[in-house]
């Protein structure tokens, strides 16, 4: 049998790092990844319920990961407890054995419990280096390329250096924490809708609630009405959680190569948890990274058609600016006579109308996304199954 003290305790300490780690995650995405109705407007008010159930999901699957990592550091300090009674009882056996020759033996000295160290890696200086400067994007990329290859070059150098070593002493491999930055989301170009559609409409609204009841300005900005950076910053949360709970796993699969050695009770079933929880975490990413990119593509989606709107009321400014202008008698009595009246008003209708077909196209453009992120949200479920597993069975007997 063998077993290293000193390894079982730096693992303790990081499986209750990554309880911590999974506990700032959960925080990250509450903080960031919620959206209320007052962020998304009116037009995104049907993605409120689909964001709602996929950020319900997450937050149960990294609640239970940090259950999990509670109960593995628990089990893990159990463990070492128990060896440590072992061996003081074989010792005072031992050394009661010696006295009883007239020898004399010290007294009994507890395997030391050294402290974890910092993370070997983090995220990278420009992880959450965010400007719509295409210069700077490019200066970005760069050094973000170049660092990695450094990076990389160190880690198989390490590697191959604690391969051919005799131990191997447990890390902590990630630094999960780098990889919860604030969001730094830029304003998208749709935040300009509002106003740009009333340096558009301003001087002739009033003409169109003549012709048409209502006013065509209130009408259209209304559905823009949202906080677009907010909606860019839950995009963001869920990349930056994705990556942090694959980072997690990676945390755990660096503890399999130095408890390798580990031969006593228990280790085999450390090793296939251990392997199993990694594999768990990291398959995550993704579903983090497509619920990600789906509210990008979303805000998107709705700036491209705020866009194509501005453009139809500017055929429709042209419209009533000339209705203005030969308006010399009351509006009723233009109405009435004008042949080129009645001609722009149904310009008008038609170009109000496709305004409307633009806005159905974002609503039906959100419904499909429930059938499709129906997935994401099963695969929270059966992560759910998973730890609910490994915490009732695995967990409890993992190190026992």
């Amino acid at each position: 049998m063998d077993v290293d003290f000193e390894n079982l305790a730096l693992a303790e300490q990081v499986l209750a790092r990554q309880k911590g780690h999974a506990e700032a995650i959960q925080a990250h995405l509450k903080t960031y990844a919620t959206l209320d109705n007052q962020d998304l407007g009116l037009i995104l008010q049907l993605f409120r319920p689909i964001n709602d159930a996929i950020l319900w999901a997450g937050d149960n699957v990294v609640s239970l990961s940090s259950q999990v990592f509670e109960a593995g550091a628990r089990k893990m300090g159990e463990t070492r407890q128990t060896y440590e009674e072992a061996e003081r009882a074989a010792y005072e056996a031992s050394a009661s054995v010696a006295k009883k020759m007239g020898m004399t033996v010290p007294p009994y000295a507890p395997p030391s419990k050294p402290t974890l160290g910092a993370p070997k890696e983090d995220a990278g200086t420009f992880y959450c280096y965010d400007n719509e400067n295409i210069f700077s994007r490019a200066f970005k990329d760069g050094a973000s390329a170049r660092e990695w290859v450094e990076g990389t070059a160190d880690r198989i150098a390490g590697r191959v250096e604690d391969g051919l070593s005799g131990t191997r002493t447990v890390i902590e491999t990630h630094d999960v924490r780098s990889y919860l930055p604030t969001p730094n989301a830029s304003e998208p170009e749709i935040k300009n809708v509002r106003w740009e559609a009333g340096v558009i409409l301003g001087g002739v609204d009033w003409l169109f609630e003549q012709l048409f009841g209502y006013s065509l300005l209130a009408e259209v900005t209304k559905p823009f009405a949202g906080n677009w950076t907010r909606i860019g910053e839950a995009s963001i949360s869920w990349k930056h959680s994705g990556d942090a709970i694959t980072a997690v796993g990676e945390n755990v699969a660096g503890l399999c190569p130095p408890m390798a050695s580990w031969t006593g009770k228990g280790s085999e079933a450390f090793l296939v948890v251990a392997a199993l929880a990694s594999k768990a975490h990291i398959a995550l990413q993704g579903p983090a990274e497509a619920v990600s990119t789906m509210i990008s593509k979303l805000a998107e989606v709705s700036k491209m058609i705020a866009k194509l709107i501005l453009k139809q009321l500017k055929i429709i400014q042209r419209e009533l600016l000339i209705l203005a202008a030969q308006a010399a008698v009351p509006v009723a009595g233009w109405v009435v006579a004008a042949a080129d009246t009645v001609r722009k008003v149904q310009v008008i209708v038609d170009v109000v109308r496709a305004i409307y077909k633009l806005l159905e196209t974002i609503y039906d453009f959100v419904a499909g996304t429930i059938q499709a992120k129906t997935q994401v949200v099963d695969a929270a479920f059966h992560m759910v199954d998973l730890y609910e597993a490994l915490v009732r069975a695995a967990a409890a007997r993992v190190f026992a």
